[in-house]
């Protein structure tokens, strides 16, 4: 899936680049591509983590945790951007890794699935440091560039660095039992990676185009973050998941930290 998101998403983000100007290369300095030579290595891993926790875990227990980002992307903007949090967004900050930690403790009342929680954590703890920082590098390119041509390039170079991380981790006989998979599983699931690339695209193009006109990259990441609220929705009605009520309430600590951040 990480691979494939990309892919899926390259035909519309192909037909964005009508709708607004496009850079090409030679019209980007040295410090655009050192910048994105950077951000497609941490996206990389970001996007490996996020697909490997989901794959591990419940999705109403990924999601809460996700919310961490909102309080990683207000830390790094500050390193980053030198954009200072007022007391609102340091209080939001701490109501969301309240309701984070809740959700997190809760959880582990369940053994038999503790060894991939605690896994799925560590994942999701990764990528909230990873994004902190190349969620923000990305106000460097946006200025230079635009949405539109940012999200080709930075799209069409993750897919080879995804896919080199999979002959890594797919090695040998392994390999031909792994593309012979991912072409059955394409043909199965087509529509909904249809879906998926047209999501993606519209989901990355917003984001940057907030950024752009935002007042900080904290504020855009804080407000991006009420996902949280939907996603254990979805893993409760679609997956069945036993979403206990302290989670509900601790997701209920999480938005009111999120809408400190958003207001911040």
């Amino acid at each position: 899936m990480a691979w494939l998101q990309q892919l899926f998403a390259i035909p519309f983000i192909v037909a964005t680049l009508f709708f607004a100007k496009f850079y090409f290369p030679s019209d980007l300095s040295a410090s655009f591509w050192g910048w994105m030579f950077v951000y497609v290595i941490c996206c990389a891993i970001d996007i490996y983590c996020y697909f490997k926790a989901l794959s591990l875990a419940d999705v109403s227990y990924v999601a809460p945790l996700l919310s961490l980002v909102a309080v990683g992307n207000i830390v790094g903007a500050y390193f980053v951007l030198g954009q200072v949090p007022s007391l609102r967004g340091l209080l939001g900050a701490v109501l969301v890794i309240t309701g984070a930690y809740i959700i997190h403790r809760t959880r582990q009342k369940h053994p038999e699935k503790l060894t991939a929680h605690k896994s799925a954590l560590l994942l999701i703890l990764t990528l909230v440091v990873v994004r902190s920082f190349f969620s923000n590098i990305e106000v460097f390119m946006l200025r230079e560039a635009n949405p539109t041509t940012f999200n080709f390039y930075s799209s069409l170079l993750t897919i080879p660095v995804l896919l080199a991380t999979t002959l890594v981790i797919v090695r040998g006989k392994k390999l031909t039992n792994y593309w012979s998979k991912v072409q059955l599983d394409v043909k199965q699931w087509y529509p909904l990676l249809f879906f998926i690339g047209i999501t993606y695209t519209l989901n990355m193009l917003a984001t940057y185009q907030a950024k752009v006109i935002g007042p900080n990259a904290g504020y855009v990441g804080a407000v991006k973050s009420a996902q949280v609220l939907p996603m254990m929705l979805v893993g409760a009605i679609m997956f069945r998941e036993k979403v206990r009520r302290i989670q509900w309430l601790a997701a209920g600590v999480i938005l009111l930290g999120l809408y400190a951040l958003g207001t911040n």
